[in-house]
């Protein structure tokens, strides 16, 4: 007969429901051989079942339907025997009655909705995925046990809930809740183990520690069965489930509280939970998953641990020089600029969008390249076949196993920090990626930005800012707020009515021929886009400088060496500098040589250089192997035209950029 155990009042009727289960002598040791092989407890694949099998009835509809296409992640209580961790005299030799027993934490997921009836219809046949989230309850249990840190800490936070935080009147308060009806978990498991492996209360005579087993027969009385439970019916889990093996048959307590979960579905949950350990437990795992069992057992779990263990640290140690000076400037700006903090982290996070820009653009450009170069049929003169087909295997694969994610993150990240700690030691490109603060110039570290006076030429004498509007054609630069993937690169300076302000449209397509080779010209700004950049003019400064605003911060931007016309007097070629230096660190220079003329030859870019070393500019990067040289299609070329950028054109991405083109120029001006 199924016993109830009335919830506590106040709780709207809330009781305990139970159900008994065990599986039977061979299963259970099934069950215990495969955890042994899997690397993993009875009470890792226990915290697994409960998890799972609550994935089948959360979120199940009325009908009994489960959405498998919806996430949820699922927060499992654990439960603890904490006296194994404590020392005399307060040990586990049964001489006191204390608080020792406890809990933990596991989460879960995201698992989809259905995931145990998934693994039960795939007849044991690719159980990896559940294997693996046993091992993460592993994980999960040792991090906490580590050191006897989780224990100790677990204990004392319950004593100071007690004694200082009242701690019975949040559970009062959480029991009565409408919103949480008193449920905390997802679900939640104990394990005792074997009875007849518990150590039994110690007899007088006996000394200390000297403690016998639990029996299951005692004279001519045997305990066949054995089943417990505790209430949930105030507060606790939305599923519980408790365990004891008992002659070597694992028997399983269902008790939640009704009518949050009725007496017919704790009996279809406990038999759904059975079943799935019976699935467990004949079942053949798929060896790490999505490597169908073509890798030796552990292989990928092995890799993604010496990626965890190796890759990151690899990535940074390279560049280790790199870093230490950088993280050493960032030190002394933040101490220079202490009374000043928000100057210091504007231009910190200045910094880092940049730096962090560049790396990300370069796996869209490579995917891109091998989308555009992969053979076979095309789907809509757009994809081709065999690239959706790679696409499937690849993100099925990632799906299949947390060890393959897990290893395709830390590379992922690994590779970011040796990109950006390349960028630090000036390995990644000169021109628009030398991301060292302060950086150096032969050997000799360059601290600070000079002033205007020290780098303006006297071609500057008599500058006429009027005359230096219109259309600027960008030949090469050295400035990492740019990128050396983009090309036809234009500016178009205007100074607002009032001349107070300037506002510059920067155009630039991308990306360029030289950098993706086989997708440059599919690509939505292959015909161009535009961003604006705003700055003022200030009239306490001398004729030739800008003040330049963008990403909360602005700066100088000195309008350096202009060369004019000699019949006319226009300026037709330019050099500008800007500086970012804050708490007397440069964060940042940028260097432009433009000209009126789309074309310039070897030569004049020569003189250029030339001009950009008389105004003492090379140590902050004006020299040629410090420069990248903007890629530039014939000025006459037509606007490209192929089955993507009509695609483009179709969906409105084209007018979708010159709104936001409008948007920022009137928002600028305003």
């Amino acid at each position: 007969e199924t016993k109830v155990e009335e919830g506590a009042p106040g709780c709207a009727g809330r009781k305990s429901v139970v159900q008994f289960r065990a599986l039977s002598t061979e299963v259970t040791s099934k069950l215990l051989e495969k955890c042994r092989k899997e690397g993993v407890t009875v009470s890792n694949a226990l915290g697994a079942a409960a998890a799972y099998t609550a994935s089948d009835f959360i979120g199940r509809t009325d009908d009994g339907k489960v959405d498998g296409s919806t996430e949820r992640n699922y927060k499992v209580l654990q439960s603890l025997d904490m006296r194994r961790y404590e020392s005399s005299p307060f040990g586990d030799d049964a001489s006191t009655v204390g608080c020792h027993a406890g809990s933990m934490d596991l989460m879960v997921g995201p698992l989809n909705d259905g995931s145990g009836s998934s693994l039960h219809s795939s007849s044991g046949s690719n159980l990896e995925s559940f294997w693996e989230t046993a091992r993460d309850g592993k994980d999960q249990t040792l991090d906490f046990v580590k050191d006897n840190e989780g224990p100790q800490e677990a204990v004392r936070v319950f004593d100071a809930a007690m004694s200082i935080s009242d701690m019975n009147n949040l559970v009062h308060l959480t029991a009565m809740s409408e919103a949480s009806q008193g449920r905390a978990y997802s679900a939640g498991v104990t394990n005792v183990g074997v009875y007849e492996r518990q150590g039994a209360v110690k007899r007088e005579g006996k000394e200390s520690g000297d403690r016998d087993t639990l029996k299951t027969k005692h004279g001519k009385y045997q305990i066949d069965d054995l089943y417990f439970a505790t209430s949930h019916a105030r507060t606790g889990c939305l599923y519980q489930v408790s365990a004891l093996t008992v002659n070597d048959k694992l028997g399983l307590t269902f008790h939640p509280a009704s009518p949050l979960v009725p007496e017919d579905i704790n009996e279809d949950f406990a038999n759904a939970f059975v079943e799935l350990l019976e699935t467990v437990a004949d079942g053949d795992s798929s060896s790490d998953g999505a490597a169908g069992g073509l890798l030796p057992k552990g292989a990928v779990k092995q890799a993604s641990d010496v990626a965890v263990a190796s890759l990151v640290p690899a990535a940074f140690l390279s560049h280790a020089g790199a870093w230490s000076e950088f993280l050493s400037n960032v030190s002394t700006m933040k101490s220079n600029l202490a009374s000043a903090p928000d100057d210091f982290w504007a231009a910190l996070n200045f910094w880092i969008f940049f730096a962090v820009g560049h790396p990300i653009l370069q796996p869209v450009l490579w995917i891109s390249d091998v989308l555009h170069g992969t053979p076979g049929p095309v789907i809509g003169d757009l994809v081709p076949a065999l690239f959706l087909a790679g696409n499937v295997l690849v993100i099925g694969a990632l799906a299949a196993s947390k060890e393959i994610q897990k290893f395709a993150n830390v590379a992922a990240l690994a590779a970011f920090f040796a990109y950006v700690g390349a960028g630090l030691d000036g390995q990644a490109g000169l021109g628009d990626f030398n991301l060292q603060l302060n950086d150096q110039y032969k050997g000799q570290i360059v601290r600070g930005c000079p002033t205007y006076d020290q780098v303006r030429q006297p071609s500057m004498d008599n500058f006429d800012l009027e005359k230096y509007q219109g259309k600027w054609y960008e030949h090469k630069f050295h400035d990492w707020t740019q990128f050396k993937e983009v090309y036809d690169t234009t500016l178009d300076i205007k100074l607002t009515e009032d001349g107070k302000g300037w506002v510059d449209d920067f155009a630039v397509k991308g990306p360029a021929p030289a950098a993706a080779k086989l997708s440059w010209d599919k690509s939505p700004v292959a015909n161009g886009a535009h961003y604006f950049l705003f700055g003022r003019v200030d009239p306490a400064d001398p004729p030739g400088v800008l003040r330049e605003s963008g990403f909360g911060v602005e700066f100088p931007n000195y309008i350096v060496d202009v060369k004019k016309d000699a019949e006319t007097g226009e300026y037709k070629e330019a050099i500008q500098f800007q500086c970012l230096e804050r708490g007397g660190v440069r964060v940042f220079e940028g260097i432009n040589f433009m000209s009126r003329n789309p074309t310039m030859s070897d030569g004049e870019l020569e003189e250029m250089h030339w001009r950009a070393e008389k105004a003492g500019m090379y140590p902050y990067g004006a020299g040629p192997e410090q420069m990248h040289r903007v890629e530039r299609r014939p000025a006459d070329a037509p606007p490209l035209d192929n089955s993507w950028q009509r695609m483009w054109h179709a969906i409105g991405f084209d007018a979708l950029l010159e709104l936001l083109t409008e948007s920022i120029e009137d928002g600028g001006r305003s």
